[in-house]
């Protein structure tokens, strides 16, 4: 690609992100390239998007239940307020009320927010798991105390990484489990997932009907390994992979579980 100043070699570079939220600064560090003539920096939309939900998967972890923090998660999740409301049983207004500090925030509400950016980013687990992590309250002194600096590690921006990276996890997960978690379509992931197994990258059990979902495994648990094979096999790591609908999406998900499908642990 050449820049506007019609320079087309690049040069390693570093981009610093910052973000403060609920009074917390975030930062992170990434490698990127700048132009080796004008010296503007390319920074990967992918990249912006991991540090994003970075930031939205601290907050969730640690807190504090606060307006602004329920208000980031919420977007971060991908949430919009009618939808959650309903959920809720709550009015629209209800919500931009939570969010404004006009009213108290509903610290149930906000758990549960939490718990599907969570889902989304490390990958499914129990309710009950997540509501049992102790966020903070705004006057509390767990987790990172009001005016620090977090400095995250990123993971891996682009959608096929981040399905690599779910995959290679301690935990064993169908297809329908990955589409659910990352908010994708299913018969989208389903023909990447067999690209991703014809270059022996992944496999799966064989499926006894069409719509039965499949349980994939990685051939290596080593996340950072997995990635560097795909990259050496020419897989493009950041390449979109259809979003599930709003309308249908997730039930979809939910219809090609099986019964007495489970989850199981597998060793590290």
């Amino acid at each position: 690609m050449t820049c506007r100043c019609g320079e087309s070699n690049r040069t390693p570079a570093k981009h610093s992100f910052r973000r403060t939220v609920a009074g917390t600064t975030f930062t992170a560090t990434v490698d990127v390239e700048s132009c080796a003539g004008c010296g503007d920096v390319y920074v990967p939309a992918s990249l912006m998007i991991a540090f994003e939900r970075a930031v939205a998967g601290e907050l969730a972890r640690r807190g504090p239940v606060s307006d602004e923090t329920f208000r980031w998660i919420r977007k971060a999740a991908g949430i919009e307020r009618g939808e959650l409301a309903q959920i809720l049983g709550v009015t629209p207004e209800t919500i931009a009320g939570w969010e404004s500090e006009r009213r108290p925030i509903d610290r149930a509400a906000w758990q549960l927010v939490a718990a599907v950016v969570l889902d989304g980013i490390e990958g499914p687990r129990a309710v009950r798991t997540r509501l049992k992590v102790p966020h903070r309250n705004p006057s509390a002194s767990v987790g990172a105390p009001i005016g620090a600096e977090v400095a995250l590690e990123l993971p891996p921006g682009g959608m096929i990484a981040r399905v690599l990276s779910l995959l290679a996890g301690p935990i064993e997960f169908t297809d329908a489990d990955v589409a659910d978690a990352l908010d994708l379509d299913l018969a989208a992931l389903r023909a990447q997932l067999r690209e991703l197994a014809a270059l022996g990258l992944i496999g799966a059990t064989t499926a006894t009907t069409p719509n039965e979902a499949e349980r994939w495994r990685p051939s290596t648990r080593d996340a950072a390994a997995l990635l560097q094979r795909a990259a050496e096999a020419g897989v493009d790591l950041d390449a979109p992979i259809a979003r599930a609908s709003r309308k249908d999406g997730r039930e979809a998900a939910a219809q090609a579980r099986t019964p007495s499908s489970t989850w199981r642990a597998t060793p590290t």
